[in-house]
């Protein structure tokens, strides 16, 4: 068993062996023996950290979500909203995310709690990552003088585009050929009109 652990060591390794373990295995296979068995410490130890496996999941979710947030906003830190520059690196920002870290895209959205309302407007129940998207998709369509129906199908088109080339990228069954590159697809024109 591991007993020396540096502060916060342990619980981000539990959550990391959490995430991996939802995402290849469903919500269905977790337990927090199993996470703690696969960490090397004892069943006791995990139980400093969670009160029960809802909470665990609970934790994880935030824990990326909090990631890709920072994430995001580091990516369009100093940057015009409304600039289409903004748009795009904001996108690729998104998309990278996951393919860095695959394991965090099914354990968050596998039957997800997390509320995506398509509009306009600023919604506070929103998933954060998605009201930061929406806010820089809005700017850009206040410069490009959409009408509401024309930007919430740009805002719902665009987000869509964003999971699909996620889905694509992190699945193992996929890959490209030819001269089909995924830095290339990920650069300027990834916006859709």
């Amino acid at each position: 068993m591991k007993e020396n652990y540096h502060h916060g060591n342990l619980k981000n390794e539990l959550l990391e062996t959490s995430i991996q373990m939802i995402s290849e295995k469903g919500f269905e296979y977790l337990s927090l023996r199993k996470v703690a068995n696969l960490c090397g410490v004892s069943h006791n130890a995990i139980y400093r950290h969670f009160e029960s496996k809802e909470q665990l999941i609970s934790c994880c979710r935030k824990y990326v979500t909090e990631a890709l947030t920072e994430r995001l906003e580091q990516t369009i830190k100093g940057m015009k909203l409304s600039k289409m520059e903004t748009l795009e690196a904001l996108c690729e920002a998104y998309v990278s995310f996951y393919r860095e870290h695959p394991t965090y895209f099914s354990a968050l959205y596998r039957n997800s709690d997390s509320k995506i309302i398509f509009t306009l407007e600023k919604v506070k129940e929103n998933y954060p990552p998605f009201e930061l998207f929406r806010s820089v998709v809005y700017a850009n369509i206040e410069k490009r003088n959409m009408t509401k129906e024309e930007g919430e199908n740009y805002l719902f088109r665009l987000w869509s585009l964003v999971h699909g080339m996620i889905s694509l990228f992190i699945a193992s069954n996929v890959e490209l050929r030819g001269d089909l590159k995924q830095e290339e697809l990920l650069c300027k024109g990834f916006t859709i009109n």
